[in-house]
Formats: C-alpha cells, structure tokens, sequence
C-alpha cells in the first residue's frame, strides 16, 4: 500500500488510483470516491480552517526535528500547520509508526469536526477552490457539499477507530528493506465487522486485535505507551494483552 503510491505516479500519474485499488483488494472493500493532498496542501487546508483543537496525551509531546522544526507540547493544543509535525512524528515512541497513525487520526478528526461542526458551509466552494492546486478528488464541490450537510452535527469523538492488524520486525525484512506484515485473518475478521456496520475492535498499536474497542475520543485520553504496553483505557474497555505483547519497540516500516 505505501509503495503502489509512488509506483503508480511516477509510471503514469495514477499513484491515487492504484492504491485505490491495492487496499479494495486488500480489504474486501469498494472505495467509491477518494482525495489526495500533498504536504503543503495539509498545512494550507488546517490554516484556511482557523487551525484545529487538538489534546495531546501526557507522554506524546513532539521534538522531532526531522518531522518537523516545531516542538508540541501535551494538554490541549490549538495546532495550525504544527499539526503536519503532529502528523510526521515518530523517531521518539514507543511504537513510532503506530504512533504516528494515531496521530494522524487524531488530527483528521480534529479537521473533520471543524469542517462539519464549526465552519460555516458557505465558505466551502471558496475553500475548495483555494486548495485546487493541493488536493486531487474524485468529488465534485457539490458532493462535497452535499457530504458535508450530511454528516454535519457528527460527534467525531464516537466515531471508531482502527488500523489494519499487523506487525513489524526481524522476519519482516525483504532484501534488506523492512515492511509492515498483514495478519490476514484478523483482517478479514475486522472488515467483516465493519461491513456489518459494527465495532471494528481492531488493534491500535501493532497487533492482531480483535477484542478492543476503541474511538477518536480515546486517542486523546492515552499516550503512546500505554497502547505498546496494554494500559490504555478505552469506551469499549482495556486493550488487548496478545496484542501489546507483539508491541515492545518501535518498529522501522518506510511508511510515511
């Protein structure tokens, strides 16, 4: 998945389709509509929002220099561009990556109740249109709109959130080049959840998963080492020790 990206664009242009089409096949999934945004974009969509309101867990301030030349501190954060640093780190956790994936989520939500919850629709079309040259979509700005109206008064912190069941260490080196593994089976098992429109109970960290429950809102109430260790609380309750037992250390995948 990270690779098919950079295969795709330099081949022909087509880095978006063509990971489209690696995580349906991946996933069992039908993806109807996708955008892209590049680094700058990222910066220039959080700044032409009014910033967003992120907490940062105690134990997950950001100094990484090479993520980024701004430091974060916990507690709560009102983040402009810093967030694409909020977004890059990893060298200093625990579980960097999957610290990074959370992170990620984190600050999507954060953008997404911005968006549907504290902008006004109107600036919308102009919002889009400052952004052409950044993000590529196959959404028009109606649909855009539309999906907006649709989801507006979403409470992102109850949304669920997961990342694929997988792992990273010495048996996962090809060619001297590291990879992230994929636990096929508990993938299956999550999306079959997820096509029944249920609790994924996917893992957090690295892990197979399969009996946590976790959301947005629990992203910001644990730090990076209680999801490697198995500590973190969650709504759903305490995540799974099978799957922090498979966490200790960080792991070294080139996803970025």
């Amino acid at each position: 998945i990270n690779a098919v990206f950079t295969y795709g664009a330099a081949d022909d242009g087509s880095g978006a389709e063509e990971m489209v089409e690696a995580v349906n096949e991946l996933c069992g999934v039908e993806i109807s509509q996708y955008a892209e945004i590049n680094f700058d974009g990222m910066k220039t969509l959080v700044d032409a929002v009014g910033g967003i309101d992120i907490y940062v867990p105690e134990g997950d301030e950001v100094d990484d220099p090479e993520a980024g030349p701004v430091t974060i501190e916990a507690g709560q954060q009102h983040m402009d561009g810093a967030a694409l640093t909020f977004c890059r780190a990893r060298h200093q956790f625990a579980d960097g990556d999957y610290t990074r994936m959370r992170h990620q989520r984190m600050v999507l939500g954060a953008l997404a109740d911005k968006i549907l919850n504290n902008l006004d629709i109107a600036t919308i079309p102009s919002l889009v249109e400052s952004l052409a040259d950044m993000v590529h979509t196959s959404l028009s700005v109606s649909d855009i709109i539309s999906l907006v109206n649709a989801m507006r008064g979403m409470d992102v912190n109850d949304m669920y959130s997961a990342n694929i069941p997988s792992w990273a260490g010495d048996d996962t080196y090809i060619n001297g080049q590291s990879y992230v593994f994929v636990y096929e089976d508990a993938l299956e098992e999550m999306m079959a959840r997820v096509d029944a429109g249920e609790d994924p109970e996917g893992p957090q960290t690295m892990g197979s998963g399969g009996d946590e429950s976790a959301t947005i809102g629990d992203l910001y109430n644990n730090s990076n080492t209680d999801w490697a260790r198995g500590t973190a609380t969650t709504s759903g309750g305490s995540s799974d020790d099978e799957s922090s037992g498979e966490s200790s250390g960080s792991s070294s995948s080139s996803s970025e």
